[in-house]
């Protein structure tokens, strides 16, 4: 895999390869070039690249780039309309689809959304090569609807775990659906490790088909994932096309908006501001605002709200009257991003009360997660609380190192320590008022 920069760093376009020096001098061609590629090569001041271990990493690796970065000379996955993802579904028997960005924007898809891939056959290519290793249903619900059990397709053709036949528990279902993430994630090791425990596990029990499978289920992966071997997925990838890892974080969060709320793919991510609640039974309580500007935090724009209407315990009130505080503060700069420190009733709290077009998220700790409500970034929540208290949310769990994660992390923890030390200031003056 290669990709172009220009003079600033910035990632122009990204391909792959499979003879790399062919390929770049075959850039030096100007005359034979096309308008766009001429173009591009004339911007270009600086190439990399990445050896990767078959066809398939390489495929998979580029169409995540492509939607990571955006690069402006590559327009076949540029354009999400057409572009398809790998859907796998939020729901007690989890099924694996594909889907178009549309419905994901559209429809508010819950679950885990994978790609994006440049057609229907490479979605076929990928699914096709995971469904021999895990075996997940295609119509899972149907042995919940009726008691009269009938297989699906795949069942007939040893593809399907059997869920559709009520011969599989919904630990075990999600256990496998769990390892087939990881897989398309990339995490090879990891699947690997997981199932020579089952093996042994299994084995010990005297569970010896299960053992045989887990056994299979290695030999597979062992084969599909060698360099002899044409193709081996990595949907999510750590693959880094900038040296300057803030850089990174912000079009990671940059995507992560855009795939879940439509925020422009252009959206600059300037400011972020970060809000947390520090109190102990209501007394002395406040909320603290933590600003990054660019990705890196400016303590010159802390902001510090001491909450003097109420000294009894209420979290969310506390929230709003600092938010409703602050966005009487229009010279202070409005953000690009508000972040709240909490779950599903704090981010309700702060969407109560937030009237400035920005998004709002939140981050929910043990495990940490990002909650993104399940509306278009610029859509003016009604204030009806009723109608909040139906609001829909993405859940979405993050690898510890992913940048987008790493970024909201440094934020939280920021405000949490500056609202505690403000909490300590105000409880010892009061001890000696």
């Amino acid at each position: 895999m290669y990709w172009f920069l220009d003079e600033n760093g910035k990632v122009l376009y990204v391909g792959k390869a499979k003879n790399l020096k062919r390929r770049v001098t075959s850039y030096s061609y100007t005359k034979k070039l096309s308008n766009r590629i001429h173009q591009m090569v004339m911007t270009a001041k600086e190439v990399k690249f990445k050896i990767l271990e078959s066809e398939l990493e390489a495929l998979l690796v580029e169409a995540e780039l492509i939607r990571t970065y955006l690069p402006q000379f590559n327009v076949a996955l540029k354009d999400d309309k057409s572009a398809l993802y790998i859907h796998i579904t939020k729901e007690k028997f989890p099924r694996v689809e594909t889907v178009r960005k549309k419905e994901i924007i559209s429809y508010h898809l819950p679950g885990t959304v994978i790609g994006p891939f440049p057609s229907a056959y490479k979605v076929r290519e990928v699914l096709q090569i995971a469904r021999s290793i895990f075996c997940w249903c295609s119509n899972p619900t149907s042995a919940q609807k009726s008691e009269v059990k009938k297989p699906c397709f795949y069942y007939h053709i040893r593809l399907c775990s059997g869920a559709c036949v009520g011969q599989i528990s919904v630990e075990e279902y999600n256990e496998n659906i769990q390892a087939l993430l990881l897989f398309l994630r990339g995490k090879t090791k990891e699947v690997l490790d997981g199932l020579k425990q089952d093996m042994l596990r299994y084995s010990e029990q005297q569970k010896y088909e299960k053992a045989a499978t887990a056994r299979n289920q290695i030999n597979l992966i062992k084969e599909v994932t060698s360099k002899k071997y044409t193709l081996k997925p990595d949907l999510v990838s750590s693959v880094s096309l900038s040296s300057n890892e803030v850089e990174d974080q912000l079009i990671y969060l940059r995507k992560l908006l855009h795939t879940y709320q439509a925020v422009p793919a252009s959206y600059e991510i300037k400011r972020i501001e970060t809000y947390d609640v520090s109190n102990i039974s209501g007394q002395q309580a406040a909320v603290a605002m933590v600003t990054t500007i660019q990705g890196e935090m400016d303590n010159s724009e802390y902001r510090l709200f001491n909450i003097r209407t109420l000294n009894t315990p209420n979290d969310y009130h506390m929230m709003k009257e600092a938010l409703l505080r602050r966005q009487n503060h229009a010279e202070w700069g409005k953000p690009s991003l508000v972040v709240i420190d909490g779950g599903k009733g704090q981010l309700r709290a702060a969407l109560s009360v937030w009237q400035w077009e920005c998004p709002v998220i939140s981050i929910a700790k043990d495990p940490d997660r990002i909650i993104i409500p399940h509306v278009h970034w610029t859509t003016k929540l009604d204030q009806d609380a009723s109608k909040l208290e139906k609001l829909q949310y993405h859940i979405i769990k993050l690898p510890e190192t992913h940048p987008a994660l790493r970024l909201i992390q440094k934020g939280r923890d920021e405000a949490h320590r500056f609202s505690k030390k403000q909490f300590s200031r105000r409880k010892l003056k009061a001890m000696f008022e």
